[in-house]
């Protein structure tokens, strides 16, 4: 072939002039292109006609670009090619654009064919509207449900395909909100969810969707239309109603099944509380009984047994005045029971005894009072007999802490007050206890002392304290009474303890709840007497405390409970 004079392709692409020799030229060639550009030269050669054609030249970074190559033969007088004139013009641009239209336009049917098989194949609606709420896309299955074809609904809006009015732009009374709505907030660019889009389909029934709408945007970025899609979730949102009704119900029995399962645990405790409390009377009172008899006959007998010995005593000495110098055998007895010894302590002895048996007949007295088994009505009783009692079957427990819990008592005057004394003796057992439980507990160094309420030492007047504030550096409970609005009777327990942060203090009535440890403590016994205050004497029970500053119980209940017969119905 001849040489073609190829001087700047050289310079462009890199191509040394030995390698131009032949078909040297052809390695700046694609190789795809490389065959077919051979042939065409060696047939434009051979028939010494126009050369034409389009290839991809590498260039000097290793870049193919399309190029249109055309040479025209120079022939001298007897036809034989001299040379080669032509241009070699740079077409990459233009043909990467005619490759990409070829390529859309073959996909263009193809895709076509397939978005029309997907958008046909759901069973969701899909659509798309332009500017004027017209249709420009429809699947089948949204045609089909509202009775037509996609190719109807083409060109047309909501009403006229045969959506009502109050679908289309909206009904408060129906609480729709309308298509047109949402799809002028999507033509504002803004993509809209409606979780409930309501919409009538061909037999007639109304149908639940969820639908959600895009805008669409042309080259320009400006929004054309919007693009929609619903899903029929009418028999789901109507089964999850179901089941939310289901729960609700099932979250009320269950809420109502936990109350009276409280409701019977509670009442199982006061019934096992009520009988211990009945079965410890029967036992105190039994007791009592046992132990006043036998210790009666004791009491009764110190009298007359006092007399019998003073007699004897005087007897003795009369004899000692009138025979002073008794025989050797009755000085060795003497001497022997040590006589003077017995003249000066049997009187003790027998003052001892008696007031042994005083205590006896009072601790007795007190169970007594306590267990009130001839008391189970109401009547009008004497609290601050109620109180002592308790006090004495707590003395053990008061005394048993070193130093001692130390009773500090503020009586008011108090009348006698209706109630249940039996179930009031309990609330201030329950109460006591209580108090003696938070003294227990290791107080930490530093920990602040007992203080009396100047007011209330006032109120109470106490002359001991006037309007100063008596300190106590020892475990101490205050006790104290007093007539409140002359309708109400008022007890105060407060001690000198730890306390309790907010949280407890408003839980401390709480069924079953406590802070002492396993098995020091049911929680009931503060629910029990905030019950006995509330429900069976019209009353009131509060807790006042601060961490580090004791705790305060305040009992409140009327003098005389109201009967049935002053109750207006």
């Amino acid at each position: 072939l001849p040489k073609p004079k190829l001087c700047r392709l050289s310079a462009e692409f890199c191509l040394m002039d030995s390698e131009l020799e032949g078909d040297g030229w052809l390695q700046a060639i694609h190789p795809d292109d490389h065959e077919r550009t051979r042939q065409a030269w060696a047939y434009a050669t051979q028939i010494k006609s126009l050369f034409e054609i389009e290839y991809r030249l590498r260039r000097a970074d290793g870049i193919y670009r399309y190029f249109l190559a055309r040479g025209i033969p120079i022939l001298d007088r007897d036809g034989t090619i001299q040379e080669w004139i032509g241009t070699c013009a740079d077409i990459d641009d233009r043909k990467q654009t005619e490759l990409a239209l070829q390529k859309a336009l073959q996909e263009t049917e193809s895709q076509s064919r397939l978005l029309r098989t997907v958008l046909d194949s759901t069973q969701d609606w899909i659509f798309a509207k332009d500017r004027d709420f017209c249709y420009i896309l429809v699947n089948r299955s949204f045609a089909e449900a509202i009775g037509q074809t996609p190719e109807t609904m083409l060109g047309k809006n909501d009403l006229e395909v045969g959506f009502s009015e109050a679908m289309v732009l909206g009904c408060p009374d129906q609480q729709t909100r309308g298509f047109r709505a949402d799809d002028q907030v999507a033509l504002t660019g803004k993509p809209v969810h409606n979780p409930y889009d309501l919409a009538t389909i061909a037999d007639g029934s109304v149908r639940i969707f969820d639908t959600r709408k895009t805008p669409l945007y042309n080259s320009s970025g400006t929004v054309f239309g919007m693009l929609g899609f619903s899903r029929d979730w009418t028999n789901r949102h109507h089964a999850e109603e179901s089941l939310r009704r289901s729960e609700a119900q099932l979250k009320e029995k269950a809420d109502e099944l936990e109350q009276t399962l409280q409701a019977l645990r509670h009442t199982q405790t006061q019934m096992i509380q009520a009988e211990k409390m009945s079965g410890l009377g029967q036992l105190v009172a039994g007791i009592a009984h046992e132990i006043n008899n036998p210790v009666s006959f004791i009491h009764g007998n110190l009298s007359p047994v006092w007399d019998y010995t003073q007699h004897l005593l005087t007897l003795l000495e009369l004899y000692q005045t009138q025979f002073p110098t008794p025989n050797t055998k009755i000085q060795a007895l003497i001497a022997d029971i040590d006589l003077e010894f017995v003249k000066e302590d049997l009187p003790k002895v027998l003052a001892s005894m008696k007031t042994g048996t005083e205590r006896i007949r009072e601790i007795v007295l007190s169970l007594r009072n306590f267990s009130r088994l001839d008391e189970a009505d109401m009547k009008a009783v004497d609290l601050h007999q109620g109180i002592d009692s308790t006090l004495v079957i707590l003395g053990n427990r008061l005394r048993a802490k070193q130093p001692e819990i130390e009773i500090m008592k503020h009586y008011g005057n108090l009348p006698l007050v209706e109630c249940y004394a039996g179930q009031l003796n309990q609330v201030f057992m329950n109460v006591l206890n209580n108090a003696i439980d938070a003294l227990e507990e290791k107080r930490p160094s530093g920990a602040p002392r007992f203080a009396i309420d100047a007011v209330e030492a006032s109120r109470l007047d106490h002359p001991s304290t006037g309007n100063q504030r008596p300190e106590v550096h020892h475990p101490c409970i205050h006790i104290s009474t007093q007539l409140i609005d002359a309708d109400y009777v008022e007890i105060r327990v407060a001690d000198n303890g730890l306390g309790m942060t907010e949280a407890v203090c408003q839980r401390v009535f709480d069924p079953f709840f406590t802070t002492k440890p396993i098995g020091k403590g049911t929680g009931m016994g503060l629910s029990i007497s905030y019950q006995i205050i509330t429900e069976k004497h019209s009353g009131s029970l509060s807790c006042q405390s601060e961490l580090g500053q004791g705790t305060k119980f305040i009992i409140q209940i009327p003098l005389r409970q109201q009967s049935m017969n002053d109750v207006v119905i």
